[in-house]
């Protein structure tokens, strides 16, 4: 009986439901510059390799869900203890796989691990990009609205985790009074 319960349960479930269908399991990431799309199964085979798993503190756990978009009733179909998997993209981390389980140990208060793709093996998962502006725009376009907010500065520092390639792009595509206020430091490792 109790099964059934638990079978009718998700059955309710929306994302339970989609899953019974079958078909490839992918992540769309949205942001101001587009969506791309991530195939969530290479993502999985990529992390098999017998790399560590990362600790999220249960108090690290809301930013990085206020990105992400969950299904409060598909919470408790899901095994918070089952790691989930960070990407990267130029503007920093992102869930790719795991935003249920993580939404459920931050209502449990409890600490939530993940696997951490690479740059490049986050982009071996990428599946179709409709971008507006590349990366390197949406990063000028902060850089120079950061600028605007601070007339009164000489100079911002900012840290960027980016190649020599896309830093040499943004300093092209910044005047030569924005590249004089704009200090670039690297992002710690």
């Amino acid at each position: 009986m109790r099964s059934k319960q638990k079978k009718d349960q998700r059955s309710n479930c929306k994302i339970c439901s989609q899953r019974e269908l079958g078909g490839a399991e992918v992540y769309e990431l949205q942001g101001p510059g587009g969506s791309s799309l991530f195939d969530v199964e290479k993502a999985k085979q990529i992390v098999s390799d017998g790399r560590r798993v990362e600790l999220l503190p249960a108090g690290g756990l809301a930013p990085v869900l206020a990105a992400s978009h969950y299904e409060e009733a598909h919470l408790a179909h899901v095994n918070p203890e089952s790691p989930g998997i960070f990407g990267q993209r130029f503007s920093g981390f992102f869930l790719l796989d795991g935003v249920h389980r993580a939404a459920r140990c931050l209502q449990q208060g409890k600490d939530f691990h993940a696997f951490v793709l690479t740059q490049e093996e986050t982009l071996a998962c990428l599946v179709l990009q409709d971008l507006w502006e590349s990366n390197v725009g949406m990063v000028v376009r902060e850089l120079r609205q950061l600028l605007q907010d601070h007339p009164d500065m000489a100079y911002v520092e900012v840290e960027l985790d980016s190649g020599p390639e896309a830093l040499e792009q943004i300093r092209k595509l910044l005047t030569a009074e924005e590249n004089a206020r704009i200090r670039i430091v690297p992002a710690p490792k």
